[in-house]
């Protein structure tokens, strides 16, 4: 019998060990410990965020909107430190992985939902928690059933099966889901053809569709589902008028209702769109993304102080395409106008290609540039911008695997004066994820001594462990093991690419 059948024998028969003291799947690293327990838990996930978006967002609003940002103030007052987020069998991790990692503990292969690579089912975090009698909420600006939510609820071999998705999370009965997704939960989109708002309503939810019916609805438990698919950017949904809430708005909903709650409860919030809008390589969405995600920082931190005892998390899963705000001028004297470029910026790349369409011309192009980004566009700039949507004739080709035709649209406003930038001194290289290190941070009462360090994406787990006293081990899988069952498995049944991965 191969030890991937023991394991898996294992926890069918229940066999959850107490977790060994000091065990990190991974490097040796920095093992910090609490020291002390709450009553709830809050993560907040900043997906697709690096400090390179930390930096860029930092300058912005010290010098665009005059004040400092909550994550710095955090930053520079709180346990903090830095996390390696690859994955099982990849230094590059993706969205469901990294999830993993968090809510179970141990390293996956890339794509599926809290299970390994063999099938062998891992227990989320929040399913332990809703078990020891906690409230659970899902909050999130993409789907509702994407990777990094549903990544603490429930197991899937497939991540991008939401469909099914959406059902598990029928049955597994959380108090709040608040996100995008209607194709997911519509008759009429569903392949399937199941009306599952009604059956979430039957089971006694109240199911919101608007910013107006969610600040009406007074039900107890909450399906609000905001988009065909995922919510819109912040940068469309305040400048361009979209009719959806805010992240803050849909954080404001949640809250009373699980503090409610008399045995606590168990938040993820996910600033999902932050990793999208690097994939596209949009300097201007992921800023915007980033500072509706400090509004909700605040609002997160002033409920922590009214409730000590309440654990926030804050942590990013990877970094994405990683725009970096580079030097400009002599000496670096001309870098930081790059930010103030950043200003004239009204809408995502998402919704440009919306309003141009299949076809546009190029003066079509350059107007939508000159309104939407504050960037006038040379005529070969905008040419290229209309054969990458018309013709699929992508620049630069080093980022052809990248999210086309908006890594095209994001090259042809590239800075064009090394002395002083007249265009966002923004560069990618890439619209994929990264294998760098990312953020940790830890708010709460009595954390005052605590040394995070670096840590492994999977400590995550054993924090909210200790912070709930709930103690215990899932199945470990070795690389080589992976590995095997990988180089096995038919073609066919690898998991599906996922461009929001």
């Amino acid at each position: 019998m191969k030890r991937r059948d023991i394991l898996k024998g294992g926890l069918a028969a229940g066999a959850l060990a107490l977790l060994p003291r000091g065990h990190t799947q991974g490097a040796l690293q920095n093992q910090p410990s609490l020291g002390r327990r709450y009553r709830n838990l809050i993560v907040f996930v900043y997906d697709g965020f690096s400090w390179e978006d930390y930096a860029i967002a930092q300058a912005y609003a010290r010098r665009r909107q005059g004040r400092v940002l909550a994550l710095e103030r955090l930053l520079a007052r709180y346990p903090n430190g830095l996390i390696n987020t690859y994955s099982l069998t990849s230094y590059v991790t993706e969205s469901s992985a990294a999830g993993n990692a968090f809510s179970c503990g141990v390293k996956t292969v890339n794509g599926g939902l809290a299970i390994h690579a063999d099938g062998t089912p891992l227990k989320p975090f929040f399913a332990a928690a809703k078990e020891a009698g906690k409230a659970v909420g899902l909050v999130t600006t993409t789907t509702v059933t994407h990777a990094t939510p549903a990544s603490f609820v429930v197991s899937n071999p497939d991540r991008n099966a939401e469909e099914r998705i959406a059902e598990q999370y029928l049955g597994f009965g959380a108090e709040v889901y608040l996100g995008g997704g209607d194709r997911f939960f519509n008759p009429a989109r569903r392949k399937d053809g199941k009306d599952l708002y009604t059956a979430f309503a039957a089971k006694g939810y109240g199911v919101v569709r608007t910013p107006e019916e969610l600040a009406r609805s007074n039900a107890t438990r909450l399906l609000g589902v905001f988009a065909d698919g995922h919510v819109p950017y912040e940068i469309d949904r305040r400048f361009q008028g979209l009719g959806v809430p805010s992240l803050k708005e849909m954080v404001q909903a949640a809250l009373p209702r699980l503090a409610a709650h008399r045995g606590g409860f168990v938040l993820q919030v996910e600033a999902g769109r932050i990793d999208h809008a690097n994939h596209l390589n949009d300097a201007g969405a992921t800023l915007w993304d980033v500072l509706a995600a400090d509004e909700v920082l605040e609002l997160l931190t002033a409920f922590v102080d009214r409730n000590p005892d309440t654990l926030l998390i804050v942590v990013s899963d990877h970094a994405t395409g990683v725009g970096g705000l580079y030097g400009a001028g002599r000496s670096y004297l001309e870098s930081s106008r790059g930010v103030d470029l950043l200003e004239p910026q009204r809408a995502s790349f998402e919704h440009m290609l919306r309003v141009l369409g299949q076809a546009p011309e190029a003066s079509q192009v350059k107007e939508a540039f000159r309104a939407m980004k504050g960037v006038d566009l040379e005529d070969a700039e905008a040419e290229r911008v209309v054969r990458a949507i018309r013709e699929k004739v992508y620049w630069p080709e080093g980022v052809r695997q990248g999210v086309q035709p908006a890594n095209t649209m994001a090259w042809a406003m590239v800075q064009r004066d090394a002395k002083k930038p007249d265009r966002p001194n923004i560069g990618y290289s890439s619209g994929q994820h990264t294998a760098s290190p990312v953020m940790l941070l830890l708010y709460g009462q009595g954390l005052r001594f605590v040394n995070l360090g670096l840590v492994d994406n999977t400590h995550v787990f054993r924090l909210m462990g200790e912070a709930l006293g709930l103690r215990y081990q899932n199945p470990v899988m070795s690389e080589e093991e992976a590995l095997e069952i990988l180089k096995a498995r038919p073609q066919g049944m690898r998991h599906p690419e996922d461009v929001w991965a």
